[in-house]
């Protein structure tokens, strides 16, 4: 037997799940100690943006620097300032604190300078940390059965504000929050004053085995192709395809949903076949062409969906990885004359193949190197490999060896039946062998 090329162990996966909560709040000092810190943390989030892109991106002063000198114009902990300072690390050059929304309100008038100034500075953040007993400046406390957030508001004074989280969460991820594993927790005040939001963010445990089989998902802007295929015995037992045009024209609270429903889909057929799901990793930047197909291609939500399917599936115990689908297009066009499908189903079986076997992928393809997940390689040398008629005759028997096994039915490896019941999917459940391939022309006169 063959081993396969895919090397995945048998171990606990991991994914990040925010869990909502409220705070009680009492009118008075609490209150008035609360927005201190949240004046004093959107201090430190500003200083640490404006520092960083006048000085640490021109190369004049270190992170270990802005840090030092924030947290000496805060009076806050080296805590609180380097986690005010991990929420800007990734913002654009031209960031808006409180939104532009907010901002343009402020200069048509319709807020006042003192609801403004709220808005920019609504969050507080604190990431976790096991050696502080899960979260050192926001730490969930259990006082008298009840769960309370003791947050730090410096000079060793900390409030106690009683903690509202659902019963479900709790009943499910109590063994998160209690002090042996970090979370993180962010507090955001509502505008208009309409209460606080506690977002708690852990980092779940999941055991999963590997499967039998492998899902290759061909994403595209405006569907995604499927090819389930066999580890061991390398042929195709499915092949498919999830329509997702609604996720180019719909608004962008519906979208999420949208996207969740195709998740949920990939990962029914994975539970169904027993597979592992390896989603193609897109580079949607380097893409240029004429401007309606740049404006269609940079709006596939293929970040969030790649996002979403891994989440959704890790979280019911799914193994799934991301991996380049590079050159899987090229191979896919020649499959399409052999087999009469379209391109885009033949190239989700070529990036099944490239999971399963890259020396076969390797021979037909021309590639020097598998890229994994990572970008493009480049292809081979010339005079690094065999070229002219002996590549064409080395070609030939690796087309000869690997026909067999693709075009093998579904009963001779033991059957497995179509997924039923789910709307918007696609799917041809065997390829046929020895169908005859016609190209027909018609004429209209």
């Amino acid at each position: 037997m063959v081993k396969s090329a895919i090397d995945i162990r048998c171990d606990a996966l991991h994914y990040e799940l925010t869990l909502p909560a409220n705070i009680e709040l009492s009118v008075g000092e609490e209150e008035k100690a609360l927005e201190n810190l949240f004046f004093a943390f959107g201090k430190a989030r500003r200083l640490c943006y404006s520092l960083r892109q006048k000085y640490e991106l021109k190369g004049r002063m270190s992170r270990s620097e802005i840090i030092r000198r924030v947290q000496e114009l805060t009076g806050l902990n080296s805590r609180y300032v380097k986690d005010a300072y991990a929420t800007i690390e990734h913002l654009p050059p031209h960031a808006t604190f409180g939104g532009l929304r907010n901002q343009r309100l402020r200069e048509k008038g319709k807020i006042t300078r003192e609801e403004y100034k709220e808005r920019r500075n609504s969050i507080i953040y604190a990431r976790g940390d096991k050696t502080k007993g899960g979260n050192l400046n926001l730490r969930i406390v259990e006082i008298a059965c009840e769960k309370y957030l003791r947050v730090n508001i410096g000079d060793r004074k900390w409030l106690l504000l009683k903690l509202f989280i659902p019963h479900k969460y709790m009943k499910k991820y109590a063994q998160y929050l209690d002090g042996s594993r970090p979370y993180s927790v962010l507090i955001k005040r509502k505008d208009n004053d309409e209460g606080y939001d506690v977002r708690i963010t852990i980092r779940a445990e999941c055991s999963a085995k590997e499967g039998t089989r492998l899902i290759a998902l061909d994403m595209n802007k405006s569907h995604i192709d499927l090819c389930v295929m066999d580890k061991h015995l390398k042929n195709v037992v499915a092949i498919g395809r999830i329509n997702t045009s609604e996720l180019q024209n719909t608004r962008s609270k519906k979208r999420e949903h949208q996207i969740k429903k195709v998740a949920n889909k990939v990962k029914n057929l994975a539970k169904h076949f027993n597979a592992d799901v390896f989603i193609g990793k897109l580079h949607t930047s380097k893409f240029k062409s004429h401007r309606k197909a740049n404006r269609i291609v940079h709006q596939m939500p293929q970040f969030k969906l790649r996002k979403w399917i891994k989440h959704i599936c890790v979280k019911n115990c799914v193994i799934c990885e991301e991996r380049s689908e590079a050159y899987t297009t090229k191979v896919g066009r020649i499959l399409s004359h052999i087999f009469g499908l379209d391109v885009h189903k033949c190239a989700a079986i070529a990036f099944a193949l490239k999971l399963s076997d890259f020396h076969v992928f390797k021979l037909l393809s021309g590639v020097s190197s598998n890229e994994g997940d990572g970008s493009l390689r480049g292809r081979q040398k010339r005079g690094s490999s065999p070229t002219g008629t002996a590549q064409h005759e080395k070609r030939m028997k690796c087309w000869a060896a690997m026909m067999p096994s693709l075009l093998r039915t579904e009963e001779r490896s033991g059957g497995y039946p179509e997924t039923p019941g789910i709307r918007g999917l696609l799917f041809m459940s065997r390829l046929k062998a020895c169908l005859p391939f016609h190209m027909i022309y018609v004429k209209i006169w």
